[in-house]
């Protein structure tokens, strides 16, 4: 029986930023002596994503299209125990220890794992044994992006807002107009964040609205490669909260709190396979057979949240990294009586005492049941990692944590006016003055 810990130096969660230093240790305890070609330590980081189209062949599902993508994003490899291109060697029975330390490139995206793809980092040991399946002891870690709002963009800062019209029936019998507008105080936020979502109705039309909801969502979209290129799309609702409604020839102002949960921050350029943003959406639902009406704006999630002091630089937004290649030297081996445990970069967090430390949270996007979790069309499959020779490896579940802040004073507290009242929705005005409206 062999026995493989694996475990990372003052750090027992596996939580890493892109660009910081792993280090840790592999123990390995053998009751007797066992006989390998070799013993491998790999720490890898990839993006794959996954799903067959089906829709055509509805009574043969084996038979659809395959869509897949990977991308590598760390690939290093070390000989605990033999080589590439030794025959056998033996492990004594015992205890051994293999301190190893690895430098994560500056550009690697967020962990995410979903139905359709994920992006996962992971330390592999690999017992590589004659005239028999290769035994496998893996352990996931967390890499999160630094998506510091404060250098993003300017426009991250300023309030936003969107609004749009309806009518009801056709001419001659066209209502008057149903008219919505969604605001938002700024446009960058961090998990543990506020989101205050204020939401004005005028409803000049005769058909009433039942009643306001709000949702911040997760939009994915995940692409697959040649020969096959095509892309999916899945929509998680992060937060959702329902107000009161407006009666026909009202107005009214509502203002939802949204808080954001454990995720992943915004990423369009550092993953070609998987894109993730988020947007604020507000939903006026209408009695009768009549169609509701809904408003849509995209929010920024980071990792560092924004403070008062601006920055000098502010980075452009959307700014394409430069290409990353991949290091197969990024992952050594440390000798056992080197003094000390090597140490990484300071956290994002050091440059800013003002900014306290995140806890760190399970992803809130993923559920038990990725059937429930997915709004996909298209059925999703397990994923297994490219190149494994191990099939228990697509059995490999793992849940990333992500940073929770707990900040105060947020943003502009609302001041409730004489005539505004708390309700489960939000705050609502019912008296609106006609020149603030659209």
């Amino acid at each position: 029986m062999v026995i493989c810990e694996i475990e990372f130096f003052n750090n027992p969660q596996g939580i890493f930023y892109a660009g910081q230093l792993i280090s840790g240790q592999v123990v390995i305890k053998t009751e007797k002596a066992k006989s390998v070609k070799a013993v491998v330590l790999q720490i890898k980081g990839y993006a794959e994503t996954h799903w067959t189209d089906t829709e055509y062949d509805p009574e043969d599902q084996s038979n659809g299209e395959s869509f897949n993508g990977h991308v590598d994003y760390l690939a290093t490899r070390a000989y605990l125990h033999g080589s590439s291109s030794s025959i056998e060697v033996l492990i004594e029975p015992g205890t051994s220890t293999y301190r190893f330390a690895c430098q994560l490139p500056i550009t690697c995206p967020s962990s995410f794992e979903a139905t359709l793809g994920r992006i996962r980092y992971l330390v592999n040991v690999r017992f590589v044994r004659p005239w028999k399946h290769d035994q496998n002891f893996n352990r996931c870690f967390t890499v999160l992006k630094v998506m510091d709002l404060n250098s993003a963009s300017l426009m991250l800062r300023i309030p936003s807002q969107v609004e749009s019209q309806r009518t009801f029936c056709c001419f001659p019998c066209r209502s008057s107009p149903l008219s919505m507008r969604l605001s938002l105080p700024q446009g960058g936020f961090v998990p543990g964040q506020t989101v205050p979502v204020e939401v004005m109705v005028s409803n000049e039309s005769g058909v009433a609205v039942e009643d306001i909801t709000v949702k911040l969502a997760m939009v994915v979209i995940y692409y697959s490669q040649p020969p096959c290129a095509e892309t999916n799309k899945d929509r998680f609702v992060m937060v959702q909260k329902t107000g009161e409604g407006v009666s026909s020839k009202c107005r009214k102002q509502l203002t939802f709190d949204l808080t954001v949960p454990a995720t992943p921050p915004t990423c369009f350029n550092l993953c070609s396979i998987i894109q993730i943003g988020y947007q604020v959406e507000a939903e006026a639902r209408v009695k009768g057979c009549h169609g509701g009406q809904t408003l849509h704006m995209p929010i920024t999630i980071g990792s560092v949240p924004l403070t008062k002091q601006l920055q000098k630089e502010p980075k452009i937004w959307g700014e394409d990294p430069l290409p990353q290649q991949l290091d197969a030297t990024a992952l050594v081996l440390i000798a056992n009586e080197a003094a000390g445990e090597p140490l990484g970069p300071p956290t994002p967090w050091a440059a800013d005492p003002s900014v306290a430390p995140p806890n760190y949270v399970a992803a809130k996007h993923i559920c038990p049941d990725p059937q429930k979790c997915s709004k996909s069309k298209r059925k999703s499959q397990k994923i297994s990692g490219k190149g494994s020779q191990d099939k228990k490896r697509e059995e490999i579940t793992f849940t990333p944590l992500y940073g929770i802040f707990e900040l105060s004073n947020q943003t502009d507290e609302m001041i409730l006016r004489p005539n505004q009242k708390k309700t489960d929705g939000g705050y609502v005005n019912e008296e609106v003055d006609k020149s603030t409206w659209l």
